[in-house]
């Protein structure tokens, strides 16, 4: 068997016994899940696509094998699905000015000195965000038959802080389960997205710094969204702000997911504004303990890059320095 399979194989095992630890109940353990998909994206981007498909799925069956067919599936939903898609279009190329438009190959990012051009990062953020979105309106449509996708995430949520924490007094669960449902699908997309993204730029700066990267590190701070990418956004954002009952829930919820690409994007545009002044370190430490410490202060971050997709403001602070100084 060819060493590069066996590596994928190892790859698949590793992921399915990180995703799979919380079982073991240890202290702890819960961590582990958090890096599952890090071993598929390490694979996938040394190896290739082939080598990531063979070890999503070998992650597949060896979850199933752990803890049966639901964690088999969650594991296909939430570390294979998205590891094999994000590798496949990582490794898209074409040569340097083959095309324009958006698809493969066409945006800054390009490698080899320009004779290359890689499948946008920007793009692939945005179809990463669709999957998880997908899946809200799936989890939505599924549960409109019984009570709804609140009712569904409040019962769900009672039940696992019960299992928690059986001292809580139930007029405490009750607050807590109150204060939770409401955006938690929105936030739960949120966090395995985040999750999907810390995992996948760690894994190329690892094969990168070891040097087995199959391509080069994208241009981050050249970011660009798809303009396809604001509709969705908008759609939900009506529908939370005019909708009613289950409606205005999965909007409110699917728009904190969908807001996800322009969060990066407005991070961008502050950086490249941090980037213009002496102090920029400064600047750049006191912006992301204001993050950390006002989580609400993202939507602003989300809000200047929805700014940048439509007015383009980068690009004029950008032109602003090439062009120099106005004279007057």
């Amino acid at each position: 068997m060819p060493k590069e399979t066996l590596i994928a194989i190892g790859a698949g095992v590793l992921s399915a016994t990180l995703a799979t630890a919380f079982l073991s109940r240890a202290p702890g353990a819960l961590f582990f899940v958090y890096l599952a998909s890090l071993p598929l994206f390490m694979a996938g981007l040394a190896l290739g696509p082939k080598a990531g498909m063979v070890s999503s799925a070998v992650g597949f069956m060896a979850a199933g094998l752990v803890g049966g067919g639901l964690s088999a599936g969650v594991f296909g939903l939430m570390q294979a699905l998205p590891a094999w898609m994000i590798v496949r279009q990582m490794l898209l190329q074409r040569p340097a000015g083959a095309g324009a438009g958006p698809g493969p190959g066409s945006g800054p990012e390009s490698g080899q000195g320009a004779a290359i051009e890689w499948y946008p990062l920007g793009d692939m953020l945005c179809w990463l965000t669709m999957l998880a979105a997908g899946l809200l309106v799936f989890m939505a449509v599924a549960a409109a038959g019984e009570n709804g996708l609140s009712a569904m995430v409040a019962l769900n949520l009672e039940q696992i802080l019960q299992s928690l924490a059986p001292e809580m007094d139930p007029g405490r669960l009750e607050a807590t389960v109150g204060i939770m449902a409401p955006l938690f699908p929105g936030a739960a997309g949120v966090s395995w997205l985040l999750m999907i993204i810390v995992n996948v730029s760690l894994a190329q700066g690892l094969l990168v710094k070891f040097g087995h990267n199959l391509r080069p590190s994208p241009a981050y701070g050249k970011l660009q969204l798809p303009q396809w990418m604001s509709w969705p956004l908008v759609g939900s954002a009506v529908l939370a702000l005019l909708g009613t009952g289950e409606m205005e829930y999965t909007g409110r919820n699917l728009a904190m997911i969908l807001a996800v690409p322009y969060f990066f994007l407005g991070l961008t545009v502050f950086h490249a504004w941090a980037h213009r002044i002496s102090f920029t370190g400064t600047v750049l430490v006191f912006f992301y303990l204001m993050l950390v410490i006002w989580g609400w202060s993202a939507l602003m971050v989300a809000g200047i890059g929805v700014i940048e997709q439509w007015t383009g403001l980068s690009r004029r602070m950008a032109g602003v320095d090439e062009n120099g100084p106005p004279q007057s």
